[in-house]
């Protein structure tokens, strides 16, 4: 049976009136329905741009190494994929009763009110955390290619700090910031789905025309208990577009085409994951950085990568910000009213401030564990947990459905929040080593040295990278 099909199936034999009376529950605001414009095709590009991080991807594998890392990648491949199935069922099965669909309206529909208020604070908050990250990110690459521009003389070291990067960031991400519809995100999502494949042929040029399968001398030792579970929890960051799947689907043209597109988006994802994080890791071992990026030689492949993730993590924010503000605008009452053009420009800008002064003072807490704290607080929630519980109230409890099925749902939800709770352990305590080791507020990082040295006796990659073996860093 087809997915179509056996949802079809599913909403005609299981919505019932005892489990549809908050159907239409929306934080007491009536949500005002887009109109549905988009192909299967726009949620396979939007969803593939915006969930591939494929330069983060080999600091997950190599966090839990060669097994646990595999084990992680592999459970968390086939739990989010299952779980996109069952948001898509939830959404489908609440509008054929006459709900909104969103993904608080869908939480709202199977737990009530508080169901609703939670799921909307956790979109909030992992996507503003997600842009404070993202944000960073956008420093770091800023001066990778500033140090590409150093070695070849176009420029003089340290000639912008990473905080200075971080207020041009967050400029250029206020401007995005005012992008209202995931319709108007596509034109960018195409361009960035295209950096990354782009950024993926970089990464195998510069392992081929250096040979670095040979000439390097990577280790895969040093796996601990909490590398491994800072390896899980980064993990799941990999996979956390679902918070955003309720929203899209909204504005497609046929939601039941939701299904068929994300089978399709999993296989680009799949390929693209999986081909970059296992070749990165054969090649840098356990040298592998949070960003890849930082573990390549000097020159122009790494400038023009490094660009293109600065225009990629540009998109990434604004995707996030039209789902985020668009929700908190339609909880104060601004989505619906025609003259607050000026308010809502106001209100964007004013998170966007926020985020920026975030990254600014915990720029110095380890990328690695940035991202460990979004995936383990929002997305655990939002892809690993949620959905699993609200299929389980929606329709296997009322069904009737099998004990063993149940409770493989719960099991699945469980496993989840397990996720969550070792993800924050060890996210949160390599922050604060890192802040101890540093401050917070730290604008002394002028350098992309300052966060990788590629030219550390611990790069295994340092003679093919012509660095003097006898004369290299310590740090």
């Amino acid at each position: 049976m087809s997915p179509g099909r056996e949802v079809d199936s599913t909403i005609s034999t299981e919505v019932d009136s005892s489990s549809t009376g908050a159907s239409t529950y929306s934080g007491d605001v009536p949500l005002e329905q887009p109109t549905r414009l988009n192909s299967s095709w726009h949620f396979v590009v939007v969803t593939s741009a915006f969930t591939l991080g494929s330069v983060f991807s080999p600091f997950t594998l190599g966090a839990g190494g060669w097994v646990w890392g595999s084990i992680f990648w592999i459970y968390s491949y086939g739990s989010t994929w299952w779980s996109g199935m069952l948001i898509g069922k939830c959404v489908l099965r609440g509008t054929a009763s006459g709900a909104s669909c969103t993904y608080p309206d869908m939480m709202a529909e199977a737990f009530g009110r508080w169901g609703y208020w939670f799921t909307a604070v956790m979109q909030i908050a992992t996507y503003f955390l997600l842009n404070v990250t993202l944000l960073v990110n956008f420093a770091d690459w800023c001066l990778q290619v500033q140090r590409v521009l150093v070695v070849r003389g176009v420029v003089e070291s340290g000639s912008m700090c990473m905080w200075e990067y971080l207020i041009l960031g967050g400029c250029i991400s206020c401007l995005l910031a005012q992008i209202p519809t995931f319709t108007r995100v596509m034109p960018l999502a195409v361009l960035s789905l295209l950096s990354t494949l782009i950024r993926q042929g970089i990464m195998y040029y510069q392992i081929l025309q250096m040979d670095l399968l040979s000439l390097c001398e990577p280790t895969y030792d040093g796996v601990t208990p909490k590398s491994a579970f800072l390896s899980l929890a980064t993990t799941a960051l990999m996979f956390g577009g679902h918070g955003l799947f309720p929203e899209e689907m909204r504005e497609l043209r046929r939601p039941k085409s939701f299904f068929g597109a994300l089978h399709k988006a999993y296989v680009i994802i799949g390929v693209v994951y999986f081909s970059n994080a296992y070749m990165a890791y054969a090649v840098w071992g356990k040298w592998v950085s949070a960003d890849i990026q930082l573990n390549f030689p000097l020159n122009l492949p790494t400038l023009v990568s490094a660009l293109l993730s600065a225009f990629w993590g540009l998109v990434e924010a604004t995707t996030s910000h039209v789902m985020m503000l668009s929700l908190i605008e339609h909880h104060i009452g601004l989505a619906k009213q025609t003259r607050a053009r000026l308010w809502r420009v106001v209100l964007r800008s004013s998170f966007v401030a926020l985020e920026t002064f975030l990254a600014v003072m915990f720029s110095s807490a380890g990328l690695g564990n940035l991202q460990g704290v979004v995936a383990a607080v929002g997305f655990t929630a939002l892809t690993y947990y949620a959905p699993f519980l609200a299929y389980w109230k929606l329709v296997l409890r009322p069904r009737g459905a099998p004990c063993w099925q149940q409770a493989v749902h719960i099991l699945m939800a469980a496993t989840g929040l397990v996720l969550m709770f070792v993800g924050i352990y060890a996210s949160t305590d390599g922050m604060v080593a890192e802040i101890a080791q540093y401050h917070l507020f730290d604008t002394s990082r002028c350098s992309i040295a300052d966060v990788v040295n590629i030219a550390s006796c611990s790069n295994p990659c340092l003679a093919a990278y012509g660095f003097n073996t006898t004369q290299c860093e310590t740090s």
